[in-house]
Order: structure tokens, then C-alpha cells, then sequence
């Protein structure tokens, strides 16, 4: 009886861990306290499917170096990881973690988006970045690839569960850039009152035709915020369900011989600017990826206000606020100078 016991109470310790971290990603994923993630996790009944995750765009990714994927199985597990649902990811991650082309291909898209030495990743990650890296850079992935089959299954489980928690969060860790914003009016009036000031956070929205690279803006001034965003740039709210239509009068400006973002700005109908969202001071380079994503669909999404403080992330903090119907957004065309 005593063994029994005791492998009952293993049992209920496992399920309870297993919920806990289907509750943490369910909560990076859609913004909620983690009291009520655990409890819709508790909720989820077997034999149900969660909402489709296309990941079709990462076939052509260099990390599998031509062994087979199951992106089928992947997306699975990404929707399992968003929906915080503790019996599909109990029954999909171990075989998942046994195809390491297919981690591979996550692993290596998510990483070559972060920033280089994130003290936030665990030390698997860090020592697989570079190697990711430079996959992306030659579109040869076989170091990648070959290290991580050289990984032992704990490092493999550490590193898969750090990936998946990105992509349930929608794909990518957002990196703030630290700029200030200049409305381009005169500040020579003392009562004029503060000016809208955001900071940007360049991200990556997973859409139905494939990544669109996107810019949260989080009100660092009380003059920011959705009623600036409505009134003077003229933004609809956004619930995230559908990407919205390109606006050919708003223009996200980057600056070629720094790779770095220079202005968002709305023109008339002549050309001239008559809303400046924002400018930089001084050059700031973005990521190579998501420059080169721009470069690519040359449309970037405009949405906010979000205000991260508070949040793991600024995908869970974006999925929040839209939840309480506090996000605006529009599409802007991207032009290099």
C-alpha cells in the first residue's frame, strides 16, 4: 500500500507540475494573471483540437540541412503550447523532442531574431545562437544542425521547452530599442504640456501569408497613448484576429548605409508629412533578420499603445491590451533611403 501511495502522489506531483507549465505559457502567450491560466488550463477537456498555427514559411529555413521536418507536428505543439493545454503537449513534446531537424527549424528561426548574449536565455541557448547564426548568414546549417544532435536529452529538453515558450508568446522574444521619439513640432511652448513620446519594440507577427515584421509602441510620455494614436494618426482599434490594410499614406522610413529605423510618418495627398510619429535622434541598427524582412514584404505593422511594464514579454503585454480593446493599428509601407 505504501508503494501505491507513494506513486500517486509522484502522479499528482508530475500533473501538477505539467500544469503549472502549460499555465506559464498559456499566460506569456495570452497575457493573463497566472491564477487564470492555471484554471482554463485545469479546464481543458481531451480529445479537441486548438486553433491552427501556420508554420509552412520555415520550410526553406537552412536548419535542417535537408533531413526531413514535421512542421505538422510542430505547429501542433506550438497551438497545444498557446491554448495551455497540458494533455496535447504531455502527448506531442516527447515526440517532438525526438526530431532534432525539426527543433532545429524552430530553434534556429526564433534565435537569429534575438539579440546576441541574452542573459535570459538558458546556457544551451546562448552556446547554440552564434551556430544559428551563421546558419542564417551562409544558408548552411549543418553546424547547427550537427550540435544539436550531439546535445544529450536534458539539453535538448531545455532547450525546446525555452523555444516553445517563445513561440507560444507569438514567435519571437521583442527587443526594445531604446530611442526616443520627436513629434516635429516646436517645443518652445512651456504649456504645451508634455509631447507623445513612444518607445519601439520591433517584433514579428506570425500572419495567415506568412511573418510580418511589426512595431509595438509603448507611451513613454501621458500625452502617448490610444487617444494620440487615434486622434492625430487616425489608427481603428485592432483585436489581432486580421492583419489590417496597407495604408499607402504611413511610411516607416529605414536608413541604408546604418540599417537602422530613421522615421514613421503620415504624408498628404501631395507627399509632404503632416503626422510624425516618430524620429530618431541618432542611428539605431535593428536586427539583420528583421531588417531583412522589411527588405522582403516591404510593410511593416503600426500597433499600439502597449505598455510593457509589468509583462514577461510585449507579445503577452500587445495580447492583453487587445483583450480589453485598447490597441490600435494600422499597416505602413517601408521605404530605404
Amino acid at each position: 500500500m505504501g508503494r501505491v501511495t507513494a506513486g500517486l502522489d509522484e502522479n499528482v506531483t508530475r500533473k501538477d507540475r505539467d500544469e503549472q507549465q502549460a499555465a506559464r505559457r498559456r499566460q506569456k502567450a495570452n497575457g493573463e494573471r497566472y491564477q487564470d491560466a492555471l484554471a482554463a488550463v485545469r479546464a481543458q477537456n481531451t480529445g479537441h483540437e486548438h486553433p491552427a498555427v501556420d508554420l509552412l514559411f520555415l520550410v526553406n529555413a537552412p536548419y535542417a540541412c535537408g533531413q526531413p521536418i514535421d512542421l505538422d507536428l510542430a505547429a501542433k505543439v506550438v497551438a497545444a503550447c498557446r491554448a495551455g493545454c497540458v494533455s496535447c503537449q504531455t502527448t506531442l513534446i516527447p515526440l517532438l523532442e525526438a526530431d532534432r531537424a525539426t527543433i532545429a527549424v524552430l530553434a534556429g528561426s526564433l534565435y537569429v531574431l534575438l539579440p546576441g548574449g541574452l542573459g535570459s536565455l538558458p546556457p544551451v541557448a546562448q552556446a547554440w545562437q552564434p551556430l544559428a547564426m551563421h546558419a542564417r548568414l551562409s544558408n548552411d546549417g549543418w553546424q547547427a544542425l550537427a550540435a544539436l544532435q550531439a546535445m544529450n536529452d536534458t539539453d535538448v529538453h531545455d532547450l525546446l521547452d525555452n523555444v516553445l515558450d517563445h513561440w507560444a508568446a507569438g514567435g519571437a522574444d521583442l527587443r526594445f530599442l531604446a530611442l526616443a521619439l520627436h513629434d516635429g513640432e516646436d517645443d518652445d511652448e512651456d504649456d504645451a504640456g508634455p509631447s507623445p513620446e513612444y518607445a519601439l519594440v520591433p517584433g514579428l507577427m506570425q500572419a495567415s501569408r506568412g511573418p510580418l515584421p511589426a512595431l509595438f509602441l509603448d507611451p513613454k510620455t501621458s500625452a502617448a497613448g490610444v487617444d494620440d494614436l487615434r486622434g492625430r494618426c487616425g489608427w481603428q482599434p485592432w483585436d489581432m484576429t486580421v492583419v489590417p490594410e496597407v495604408d499607402p499614406f504611413w511610411w516607416l522610413r529605414m536608413e541604408i548605409a546604418t540599417r537602422s529605423i530613421s522615421e514613421i510618418a503620415h504624408t498628404d495627398l501631395e507627399g509632404w508629412d503632416d503626422v510624425t510619429l516618430w524620429q530618431s535622434p541618432e542611428p539605431v541598427p535593428v536586427a539583420r533578420d528583421w531588417w531583412d524582412l522589411v527588405d522582403r514584404v516591404e510593410q511593416v505593422l503600426l500597433c499600439g499603445p502597449v505598455t510593457c511594464a509589468g509583462y514577461d514579454n510585449p507579445a503577452a503585454a500587445l495580447q492583453a491590451a487587445a483583450r480589453r480593446g485598447e490597441v490600435l493599428a494600422t499597416v505602413a509601407r517601408a521605404r530605404f533611403w
